[in-house]
């Protein structure tokens, strides 16, 4: 599709959908009116979708669901105004259309309806046709752009020309009591071969923006030509910008829009892609358009430099892609990384001094704390039980998992490489110059991997990433010290260190000049899923030994081995040997031997830090059960249940080994599934309330507005099914039934993540304003479409909606000054240190004006 929108709708006309409240055109704008405001300034359909809070393919399904609707109502209304008595002529009046209009609505009702269902079958033959077995469940109509009725026509007429409907159920991984219910389209009559073929039930990729009138396919991905691309191989440089991708400023299809970084994927001839950080160059090879830098030798075949695509249509660069602006197929662009959390793993500060990790936690539980005596003064009852839920179970969560609130500022950042800066120096205009700080990158091995930097932003990034919200410059050897880390998308945290609360120590020097390779063989040597398995023994490993204290010479025994078995399965590096060469069996038997909770000596995890996530079993119980329909009660046995081991031991210190570090964590998460048990009983006595007519009628266009955002957040639902599908598929192939339960939970999560990016199912938000949110504490929203809302919305939103807070605000005159120092060149961190503010309120200013 275009990069520009037709034009839809008249504003002057009203609509039933997110803006839009009856047939009173003046009441408020609605979608397609919206879209025409901001089309009339100049506003392309990526900045429009962004500008509504959605993604491209949402906006196209939100004006196709709503143009329709427009249509249905307005011939409705001709249709019923006509039958009750009145003339073409007060129909058109009233209505504000011409009588010609009026005519057509009433002559072409049943003729369009039927072309509009005939389009649609055909739509669904070809499906057929491509895929063998189609997507027809709840959700899939939104995704065509028409109504359920008229889907479900479609379907009939087809069943009547031989094809078949059936509905299979798959178990979901992630709660293998419940199921996921697929129907399926097919010519298959056999309902067994469809349950075989599961992984390659697919939705209709077709679309229609008229009711069914036109239907129209995605647009197909776009391909660069070879001519267009250079490579910068590792004997000219390559290395050390490895990963990056370097773009001629002002070349259309290469336009990267307001950003000046994004990760991408960028196809290349017939059947190759390049996979990296594009950044634009000023410096760029005559003739080419794109500059790909990598760390293979000259001589290396272009082909052999860049990466297959997948024969998959619906995932052919293997990562999940945002939008498509010519020929970016963008993963992440500038803003995407300031959004992670900025809270620090166990993994990270249980290798940190004891001072620093009680005052992380204290500060963290200090936090938990405050939010549950936010959440116990809601007025909402609706909305306070199912935030104190999620409260009381994400409290179970946080104490698996251990983490801590961050230190102040600490922020994630994607790494950019410039080799003109000092290898102690880093390119970051989020904070100040001067100012010491610590780079971590996950996963973290211990303080030897942590580089101690100074900002200078005064340095070579200036040019080209300036004000960059979420990257920084460093010398490509700082990414060595990261754990060899590269310039793809790699992802740091920044932590101020002004106060050296961060502990670092020197590089190994075991490791230097420590290859991997070494241990390289002709034959493959691991499995998949036996590398993930491997890789959480010796990170458990290197975890327990830096809290009891190895060695660094010990230290870099299993971090050598780590080497090996992390890039075991790419390299086909003989890991066995790595582990008999490291002695890690004489480690672990130091590290790692330990008493149970029944008394007995086991080998493994041994401290609380390593422990934490496991999960255990609980007893199958049984339950009394009335059947519905005859009202008779009986017994139910109830399957045992997978629960968090750190939740069942009644106090967490058993799961310690004693050190210093893990009685802190053990005192923290003690008192945090307290803290879960006292919502849980808070929540038990919460009462639902009825929705009030009077308000729903006050606040009709919000509700409606609601409405909308919730329906195209289930648009999907059908992705998620295949997700669902594709990950059992997955799961159940790669599963080994000699694994322990940490492993199959680990095995089902990457199953579901690679699934659901194979089936782009990719959540959408419902974004909550706050005149959405005064209409739902009006009770203008029923009970139920309210826990739909809340399912599908950011709860760290609806958290800030229900307690909120006073922003810092800049006024004019500062908010003048402040554009005048961005125009001259100063960064965030300086004109934050001269308005006396922080960087995220100056950021939020501007973003606001």
């Amino acid at each position: 599709m275009s990069e520009e929108l037709l034009h839809y709708g008249v504003k002057r006309r009203s609509g039933r959908y997110p803006w839009g409240s009856g047939e009173d055109p003046q009441r408020s704008k609605d979608l397609l009116s919206k879209i025409d405001e901001l089309r009339g300034k100049g506003m392309k359909e990526t900045e429009i979708a962004s500008e509504l809070g959605m993604n491209t393919s949402e906006l196209r399904s939100a004006i196709s669901w709503a143009g329709n609707e427009r249509k249905r109502v307005l011939q409705e209304s001709v249709v019923s105004r006509f039958e009750r008595g009145d003339t073409k002529t007060k129909i058109a009046n009233d209505l504000g259309m011409s009588e010609s209009s009026v005519r057509n609505y009433l002559k072409t009702k049943d003729t369009i309806q039927t072309k509009q269902v005939n389009n649609v079958a055909d739509a669904l033959k070809k499906g057929v046709s491509e895929n063998e077995f189609l997507d027809i469940g709840v959700g899939v109509e939104r995704q065509i752009g028409v109504s359920r009725a008229k889907l479900k026509a479609a379907v009939n007429k087809l069943k009547e020309e031989g094809y078949t409907e059936h509905d299979i159920y798959v178990k979901r991984l992630t709660d293998p009591s419940k199921y996921t219910t697929v129907r399926v389209l097919t010519k298959e009559k056999d309902l067994e071969v469809v349950k075989a073929n599961s992984d390659k039930i697919k939705s209709l990729e077709s679309y229609t923006e008229d009711g069914g009138t036109t239907m129209k396919d995605p647009p197909p991905i776009k391909h660069v030509s070879w001519d267009r691309v250079d490579i910068r191989y590792a004997e000219d440089g390559g290395t050390d910008k490895d990963g990056v991708i370097e773009l001629r400023r002002g070349v259309k299809d290469l336009d990267m829009g307001a950003s000046s970084y994004a990760q991408v994927r960028i196809a290349v001839g017939k059947d190759k892609y390049l996979k990296g950080m594009a950044m634009y160059s000023d410096d760029m090879p005559t003739g080419k358009d794109i500059l790909f830098n990598t760390n293979k030798p000259k001589g290396t075949p272009k082909e052999k430099v860049l990466k297959d695509m997948k024969l998959d249509n619906d995932n052919p660069f293997g990562a999940t892609t945002q939008r498509r602006n010519g020929a970016l197929n963008i993963v992440n662009e500038e803003g995407d990384w300031s959004k992670w959390k900025s809270s620090l793993s166990s993994q990270f500060l249980s290798k940190q001094p004891k001072a620093l990790v009680k005052e992380r936690l204290d500060e963290t539980f200090s936090k938990v704390k405050d939010e549950f005596d936010e959440l116990s003064s809601l007025t909402n009852p609706v909305v306070k039980k199912y935030l104190v839920d999620a409260y009381a179970d994400g409290l179970v969560t946080k104490a698996q998992h251990l983490k801590a609130q961050g230190l102040p500022r600490t922020k994630g950042h994607v790494i950019l490489p410039f080799p003109t800066m000092k290898p102690d120096e880093v390119y970051a205009p989020n904070y100040k110059d001067g100012e010491r700080v610590v780079l971590v990158r996950y996963p973290h091995g211990g303080t030897f991997e942590l580089p101690e930097l100074t900002v200078n932003n005064k340095g070579p990034g200036k040019k080209s990433i300036r004000n960059a919200v979420d990257a920084i410059g460093i010398h490509p050897s700082v990414a060595q010290k990261l754990s060899g880390a590269d310039f793809d998308g790699d992802t740091v945290y920044v932590i101020p260190n002004n106060q050296r609360k961060i502990k670092t120590s020197r590089a190994l020097k075991e490791l230097k000049d420590f290859d991997p390779n070494m241990y390289q063989v002709d034959r493959v040597t691991i499995s998949p899923k036996r590398k993930q398995t491997q890789m959480g023994v010796v990170s458990n490993l290197i975890t327990d030994m830096t809290i009891k204290g190895a060695s660094q010479s010990e230290l870099a025994r299993a971090v050598r081995h780590s080497m090996v078995v992390i890039d075991s399965e790419k390299h086909k590096l003989d890991y066995k040997r790595s582990a008999q060469d490291n002695a890690i069996g004489a480690l672990q038997k130091k590290y790692q031997t330990h008493i149970g909770l029944d008394g007995k000596v086991h080998k493994g995890a041994s401290t609380l830090i390593s422990k934490s996530k496991r999960m255990m079993d609980v007893d199958g119980r049984t339950e009394e059960v009335v059947n519905k329909k005859t009202g008779k009660t009986y017994i139910k046995n109830v399957k045992p249940s997978k629960t968090p081991l750190i939740a069942q031991v009644g106090d967490v210190n058993r799961l310690s080994s004693g050190t210093a570090v893990e009685k802190e964590y053990a005192s923290y998460a003690n008192k945090v599934l307290a803290l879960s048990n006292k919502a849980k009983k808070l929540s038990s006595g919460i009462q639902a309330p009825k929705r009030n007519p009077m308000t729903a009628k006050k606040y009709e266009a919000q509700v409606k507005s609601l409405d909308a955002k919730l329906n195209t957040a289930l648009l999907n639902a059908p992705r998620e099914r295949r997700a669902q599908l594709l990950a059992a598929q997955a799961y159940y192939k790669d599963l080994d039934y000699n694994m322990s339960s940490d492993q199959k939970k680990k095995l089902k999560a990457q199953a579901l993540v690679k699934a659901r990016a194979q089936a782009k199912a990719d959540r959408s938000i419902v974004d909550i304003t706050p005149d959405e949110w005064n209409a739902i504490q009006s009770g203008a929203v029923s009970t139920n479409k309210l826990i739909q809302i809340m399912k599908n919305a950011d709860l760290d939103k609806v958290k800030e909606l229900a307690t909120p807070r006073a922003k810092p605000k800049l006024g004019t005159a500062k908010l003048a000054r402040v554009q005048g120092l961005l125009d001259k060149g100063y960064t965030y961190a300086e004109i934050a240190n001269d308005i006396g503010v922080s960087v995220s309120t100056i950021r939020s200013a501007m973003k606001e004006e």
